[in-house]
């Protein structure tokens, strides 16, 4: 699946390889909202340079460097001038390896190693089966553990675990259902989880409009299914996700 779509700002081409997702886009300004994904996320920059923040560090990713941010790992990037750069979304299973080979949020840099991750990661727009695909990843994890790689921390902790929430419970509810004031429980969440209620909800909302927009579904009618308060607030949240507005996309 391809789907391409562009503004005056930005031209983005997104792919879908049995379960790996590719974003493909040169972005002139843009800053995405704090956020997560639940795969790995591989960065690699042609052109120019993003700026990422995460909860315990920030980084800039350049030219002839790669970003990789592990599953849940809460952070957001801002690019500031015309960036052309590639992302990947490989899901965890094909990483789950032994843990001394785990694969941890770091910044390659070393050229060896980026130029030979980023052919690996190239061919994920072949034709291949899940079961080729597997051992692609197999040989981009190998490619990675290297000693030239600059690591943003020196040990992999616990992954990042972001709770599921019932959307249909105000914060007071949850607060309640946690024995918690609603202060209290708004300041715990996002200590624990780098995002605040409203944020993981406005996330929530945006990915699963991306999905009922693939399958078909106008603007419009996704607003209106997921409870935005109307339709210029859905584009707003919408392109802060995913750099361009609902209709473009679809």
């Amino acid at each position: 699946m391809c789907i391409l779509f562009k503004n005056s700002k930005a031209v983005v081409n997104y792919k879908k390889y049995l379960d790996i997702e590719v974003f493909e886009g040169e972005i002139s300004s843009h800053q995405y909202p704090w956020h997560f994904h639940n795969s790995y996320t591989f960065i690699f920059v042609e052109k120019g340079s993003v700026f990422y923040e995460l909860k315990e560090s920030s980084i800039q990713i350049g030219e002839a460097e790669i970003l990789i941010i592990e599953p849940f790992k809460v952070h957001r990037n801002i690019i500031s001038q015309t960036t052309f750069y590639k992302a990947y979304f490989i899901p965890q299973e094909y990483f789950a390896r032994e843990e001394k080979n785990i694969v941890i949020t770091q910044k390659v840099n070393n050229p060896n190693a980026v130029y030979r991750i980023k052919n690996l990661l190239n061919k994920i727009n072949q034709n291949y089966s899940r079961r080729e695909l597997e051992e692609l990843m197999i040989e981009i994890g190998e490619s990675i553990d290297q000693p030239q790689t600059a690591y943003l921390r020196e040990k992999p902790d616990n992954m990042n675990i972001i709770p599921e929430l019932n959307h249909d419970l105000t914060i007071e509810e949850l607060a309640k259902e946690a024995t918690l004031s609603k202060f209290h429980f708004q300041r715990k969440f996002k200590k624990e989880c780098g995002l605040t209620i409203g944020q993981l909800k406005q996330q929530e909302k945006t990915i699963k409009a991306k999905n009922l927009l693939e399958n078909g579904k106008l603007s419009t009618d996704v607003a209106y299914e997921l409870g935005f308060f109307d339709q210029s607030h859905f584009i707003k949240y919408f392109k802060k996700m995913w750099a361009i507005t609902p209709k473009n996309f679809k």
